[in-house]
């Protein structure tokens, strides 16, 4: 694992901002909130590191939502935090639960974009 304190300003700004892209869509996360809680806490050690004041601890919330009631800009908004998050900071997160349940997470997203995909076609398909 690399430290926080490696990267640059930039690296740190994308890693806060995808972070709480992820928190700012916490009623699409996992019902558990153990995926909230983990990158709540990854976004806190990238303030520590930013020497920035911490944003509100995230709560889980009492509303609930499917993946599928997200629209397309969301749901792809939430699928690009969650890669950039993966293929690039992946290895400065000091818990080795959060990639895991991000890859999950992603995977729950990408199966999503999948199934929209697949409408899509249908519907293409029946109007030519």
């Amino acid at each position: 694992m690399h430290s926080l304190n490696e990267l640059d300003q930039d690296k740190l700004k994308l890693a806060r901002q995808c972070a709480g892209t992820l928190i700012t869509f916490k009623a699409y996360l996992p019902p558990d909130g153990t995926l909230l809680m983990l990158i709540g806490k990854f976004r806190d050690d990238v303030l520590d590191v930013m020497d920035a004041d911490r944003d509100p601890i995230p709560k889980r919330g009492t509303e609930r939502h499917p993946l599928d009631e997200l629209t397309s800009i969301e749901l792809d908004t939430i699928s690009g935090s969650a890669g950039i998050l993966l293929d690039s900071l992946i290895f400065y997160m000091d818990d080795p639960a959060l990639p895991r349940l991000l890859r999950k997470y992603q995977a729950d997203l990408n199966a999503q974009k999948a199934e929209r995909a697949q409408i899509r076609a249908q519907i293409d398909a029946k109007a030519s």
